[in-house]
């Protein structure tokens, strides 16, 4: 669990720089080519480590699946590139952070990755959306 919140704080400080860097790349390249070009290393990168570390079964439903979280991440990449140039890093952070908690209370409720509900993790997101709209405003 400890290596769990350390990568998770790192992903946070990654997101952090890599929106801030997205943002000054887009002004040069245009979203389309930011988007491409990072589409492309990210790949790379991930299939190059994938094939050197672990030995992946490419079944129709698993590259289906590759295929879908590329497109989200297209998604992802442009809509924050553009949110950052707008409105800055802590804005369009905190309005990235409480979609996808959102998100995730609207999953588990549902029960669609195997997680419940509870109060607590209600009242934990009621909290940080609290803290995200005093970011926004």
């Amino acid at each position: 669990m400890k290596l769990a919140v350390l990568l998770a704080a790192v992903a946070g400080v990654a997101v952090a720089t890599q929106v801030t860097i997205n943002a000054a790349a887009a002004r040069s390249l245009g979203l389309a080519a930011l988007i491409s070009i990072s589409g492309f290393a990210t790949g790379f990168t991930a299939l190059a480590f994938a094939l050197v570390s672990a030995k992946p079964e490419f079944t129709t439903k698993a590259v289906l699946f590759g295929v879908a979280s590329g497109m989200l991440g297209c998604v992802l990449l442009a809509s924050v590139t553009y949110a950052v140039g707008v409105g800055g890093v802590a804005r369009a952070l905190s309005l990235l952070i409480a979609s996808q908690l959102i998100a995730g209370l609207v999953f588990d409720y549902f029960g669609l990755f195997g997680a419940e509900m509870s109060f607590a993790k209600l009242l934990g997101v009621a909290l940080i959306i609290v803290g995200g709209i005093l970011v926004v405003r």
